[in-house]
């Protein structure tokens, strides 16, 4: 089955989630060309609200303040109706987030093994929590503190090959998540 995304009639956000490298963004981008919709970065957008990168923001302000911008960046786009929202690998680790994607949003996992992440992004210093000696065992821990977290989405789809692949899978598993439409001529009161 292929989902004409363009003509999808979802009235709710499309939420991507999943480790650092899994390929949110690329996928965002991918499937709001598809579809001919909004798409909502929220790094990009926390970047731009704050006029500085997000290992400045970390390494400034620390963890928790970056995640209380994502909490709200979040809650906010969360109100647009049908869009594409690409959110930060950590972000379901605010309880408040991870409530509203569960109940204003089909949430999408990007599910990527370690190693091909580690490929992927190996070599990516605007990583902050990344930085250090062993940057593969610091995936494996992330993952292991994050994995049930993303396991509560929606729709689960790995994204280790190739994107357009993952794009039309997601379409179909989206297909699921229709807005019903009622027939309401002939029904009497």
């Amino acid at each position: 089955m292929s989902v004409d995304l363009e003509n999808l009639d979802i009235d709710k956000p499309i939420v991507l989630v999943g480790m650092m490298g899994c390929g949110k963004s690329l996928i965002a981008e991918k499937l709001v060309s598809a579809m001919g919709v909004a798409l909502y970065d929220i790094d990009a957008m926390i970047k731009d609200d704050e006029d500085r990168t997000i290992n400045e923001i970390f390494a400034d302000e620390g963890e928790a303040y970056f995640r209380t911008l994502e909490a709200d960046k979040i809650d906010a786009v969360l109100a647009e109706g049908l869009c594409v929202i690409s959110t930060g690998g950590g972000a379901l680790k605010t309880p408040r987030t991870l409530e509203n994607i569960k109940e204003k949003a089909v949430f999408v996992w990007l599910d990527v093994d370690i190693d091909t992440i580690y490929k992927r992004i190996k070599d990516d210093k605007n990583r902050p929590l990344l930085q250090g000696d062993n940057p593969k065992a610091k995936l494996e821990e992330l993952l292991a503190a994050r994995e049930h977290l993303y396991k509560q989405a929606d729709i689960r789809v790995d994204n280790s090959g190739d994107p357009n692949d993952t794009v039309a899978e997601i379409g179909d598993k989206l297909s699921f998540f229709l807005t019903p439409k009622v027939d309401i001529e002939g029904c009497h009161p």
